[in-house]
C-alpha cells in the first residue's frame, strides 16, 4: 500500500509536470500563431497594394500613350489657329490700304480649309478624351452600370491601339451591337486590357505581325467572351500556374506576374 501511495503520487506529480509542460507549449504555440495570423494579414495587404499597383501602373500607361496621341491633333489645331490669326492681320492691313476682291476671296478661302482642318483635329482630341475619361472613371471604380458592350469594348480597345500604335499586330472585334449589359464595367475593362496586353507582350513578341481577335457569343441570359491570338500559346509546364501571383515567364524583364491573378481575382468575386 505505501508502494502503491507512492507511485500514485509520482504519476501525479507527472502528471502535473505534463500538463504545465502542455500549457506552456499551447501558449508557445499560439504566441507563435498570433505571429503568424499578423504576418499572413501584413502580406495580404501587400498584396493587394501590389495589385492595386499594378491596376494604376496599367492607367498610367494609358495615360501616358493618350498624352502622346493628343499632341499631333493638339498641335496641328494650335498651329492652325496662329495662322489664322496671323492671316486676318495681314488682312487688316490690306483693308486700310485698299483690298482686292480676289484678296478676299483667297482670304476667305484659305480661312475655310484652315478652319475644317482645325475643327477635324479638335474633334479628333475631343472623341480621344471623351473615349478615355470613361476607360479612367470604370477602371478606378468598382460601381455597376448599365452599358452597351460593343460601346464599352470599343473605348478599350481604343485605348490600347494608343498605347501600342506602333505595332503591327491587328485587333479584330466581332461584337454583335445592342448587347445591353448591368454589370461591372471597371472590372470588365480590366481584364480585356489585361488579357490582350499579355497576348501583345507574351504571345506575339518578337512577331513582326499578328492577330488579335475579341469574340462576343450572346445566350438567352448570359454572354461569352474569347480572346485568341495567333501567337505562341503558353507552355503546357506553365499553365498549372498562369493564375498564380507573381508567376511570370518575363522573370528581371519588367514582369510583375500580377496580370492573369488580376483577371483571375475580378472573374471570381466581380462578374
Amino acid at each position: 500500500a505505501s508502494r502503491l501511495e507512492s507511485m500514485r503520487d509520482s504519476l501525479a506529480q507527472a502528471v502535473t509536470g505534463l500538463e504545465e509542460r502542455v500549457e506552456r507549449r499551447t501558449n508557445e504555440l499560439q504566441e507563435v500563431n498570433a505571429r503568424l495570423q499578423g504576418t499572413l494579414e501584413d502580406l495580404r495587404r501587400m498584396q493587394q497594394s501590389l495589385v492595386q499597383s499594378e491596376k494604376l501602373a496599367s492607367l498610367g500607361s494609358l495615360v501616358a500613350g493618350l498624352s502622346h496621341e493628343l499632341n499631333t491633333p493638339i498641335g496641328t489645331g494650335v498651329t492652325i489657329v496662329s495662322t489664322i490669326v496671323e492671316r486676318c492681320a495681314d488682312l487688316q492691313k490690306q483693308v486700310e490700304s485698299g483690298i482686292r476682291r480676289s484678296q478676299l476671296d483667297a482670304f476667305v478661302d484659305d480661312v475655310t480649309r484652315a478652319s475644317h482642318l482645325a475643327q477635324s483635329s479638335l474633334e479628333r482630341a475631343a472623341r480621344l478624351l471623351l473615349d478615355f475619361k470613361q476607360v479612367a472613371v470604370d477602371q478606378t471604380s468598382s460601381r455597376r452600370r448599365e452599358f452597351q458592350l460593343a460601346e464599352l469594348v470599343r473605348e478599350m480597345m481604343v485605348a490600347l491601339n494608343i498605347r501600342y500604335k506602333h505595332s503591327l499586330v491587328r485587333i479584330a472585334l466581332h461584337i454583335p451591337d445592342g448587347i445591353a449589359m448591368d454589370s461591372y464595367p471597371g472590372a470588365l475593362g480590366q481584364i480585356l486590357t489585361n488579357l490582350v496586353t499579355n497576348a501583345l507582350i507574351h504571345g506575339l513578341e518578337g512577331r513582326p505581325q499578328g492577330r488579335i481577335q475579341v469574340v462576343v457569343h450572346p445566350g438567352a441570359d448570359s454572354v461569352g467572351i474569347r480572346i485568341c491570338d495567333d501567337g505562341a500559346g503558353i507552355a503546357e509546364s506553365a499553365l498549372p500556374r498562369i493564375f498564380d501571383p507573381f508567376f511570370t515567364t518575363r522573370l528581371g524583364e519588367g514582369g510583375s506576374g500580377l496580370g492573369l491573378y488580376i483577371v483571375y481575382n475580378l472573374v471570381t468575386r466581380s462578374l
